[in-house]
């Protein structure tokens, strides 16, 4: 397993200065990052390059949806110079009422990524685990599409405020999992209470328990709100190398 982080915690400072803050994050001990829609403007070769200097592996790739459909703004291009683990979106929406729509989508993504010879990834977040006919609206996505062309990308945070176990679900889904991320929070409802891991609610031991026994391939820390983002990650990484 390796250790990534998300670098959607620093987009502040990637939109001043892309290329330190990514040298920034290579100091801090990281395997790799999981880039999420910003990509600099730097063509895909370059960053490729680039991460290889730094001593940095592509953890993920995330895409717009159309882009991902279309092929558009050079997604998969990125995606093959950059050896992404899987090309990865993420929706906000009633997912109970638009169970239909979205599941249309997911499988449409799915096969727009295995043309384009890559793997392609849904990221959740909380509304996923609503309840349609006793069952959390995500399982019925995993279950309902092909394991080949639809992966996972569970976030143990986000899972936990659905009202659903991290630990099992990544154990039950393991075969069509690549990434983990981890994330903890202070008040499970509230996003801008997202702490580095370890000093808030989630039992980050546990899902890294069954990250382990599935062998995933990159444990992903990831806090969406911080006053210091760099002070936080460093501190989520030494918890999660302890683990």
């Amino acid at each position: 397993m390796k250790i990534g982080v998300q670098l959607y915690n620093f987009r502040e400072a990637m939109k001043t200065d892309f290329k330190g803050t990514l040298k920034e994050v290579s100091k801090m001990g990281f395997d790799g990052v999981e880039f999420a829609v910003n990509y600099g403007g730097i063509a895909p070769d370059e960053l490729a390059a680039y991460l290889k200097e730094l001593k940095l592996e592509c953890a993920g790739t995330m895409f717009g949806e159309p882009d991902l459909l279309s092929g558009a703004n050079q997604v998969y291009d990125y995606a093959h110079a950059l050896k992404s683990p899987a090309v990865t979106i993420s929706m906000m929406l009633d997912f109970v009422k638009e169970y239909a729509n979205v599941l249309a989508r997911l499988k449409a993504l799915g096969e727009a990524a295995k043309k384009n010879g890559c793997i392609f990834s849904y990221h959740n977040h909380w509304a996923e685990w609503a309840l349609m006919d006793g069952k959390p609206v995500m399982e019925h996505l995993l279950d309902e599409t092909d394991p080949k062309t639809v992966f996972f990308e569970p976030d143990i945070c986000w899972i936990n405020r659905g009202g659903s176990n991290a630990p099992a679900i990544i154990r039950k889904y393991a075969a069509r999992i690549r990434q983990i991320h981890f994330k903890d929070i202070r008040v499970a409802d509230d996003n801008k209470t997202t702490l580095p891991l370890g000093t808030g609610i989630i039992k980050v031991a546990d899902s890294m328990a069954a990250a382990k026994e599935i062998n995933v391939q990159w444990a992903i820390c990831e806090q969406d709100n911080s006053a210091d983002p760099f002070k936080d990650a460093a501190t989520s990484l030494k918890m999660i190398r302890s683990l």
